[in-house]
């Protein structure tokens, strides 16, 4: 059992940038982690509750500059509010401008990409996908024919 006496939840963290270094499980994220707000805290919680994926858990992978949430064949990529050599994503804002300029780079020469930006937002007290309230973050939805986990890679594969 947690302290807030819930049970305790375990996590899968992989290191993207060096795939050879082994799966390894962890805790879930503290409510406050060096460098991440007590807001995008409680949106990684979101993401991670099933109820958010019409009851299916998502698998969560935890990199150095974004948390990973892998539903069916979506992706779904909240970037961490990091700030290193000119590059900047510590606002929701400039975390908009991050997932619209990762949307050009994956339009193909149809005009349509595989990936959108989608904004958290809060409307009742509560986080929604999308929809009316208030956007208190984006995120990076990346729909392919399937998105494969195995061996600490996710994998890709488009629609033949």
């Amino acid at each position: 059992m947690s302290a807030s006496g819930g049970a305790e939840v375990r996590a899968l963290e992989v290191n993207v940038f060096y795939p050879q270094i082994p799966i390894r499980s962890v805790r879930e994220p503290q409510m406050v982690q060096p460098g991440l707000s007590v807001d995008q805290m409680r949106i990684v919680r979101f993401l991670r509750d099933p109820a958010t994926f019409g009851g299916r858990r998502p698998a969560y992978f935890n990199t150095a500059v974004s948390h990973l949430f892998v539903d069916g064949p979506h992706l779904y990529v909240l970037h961490k509010p990091v700030r290193c050599d000119g590059y900047s994503c510590q606002t929701p804002e400039e975390r908009w401008h991050w997932c619209e300029a990762q949307c050009m780079r994956a339009v193909p020469r149809t005009g349509r990409g595989p990936a959108r930006p989608l904004p958290i937002v809060r409307r009742a007290n509560r986080f929604f996908l999308g929809g009316p309230g208030s956007i208190q973050d984006w995120v990076l939805k990346i729909s392919c024919a399937s998105v494969a986990v195995d061996s600490g890679l996710i994998t890709l594969n488009q629609a033949a």
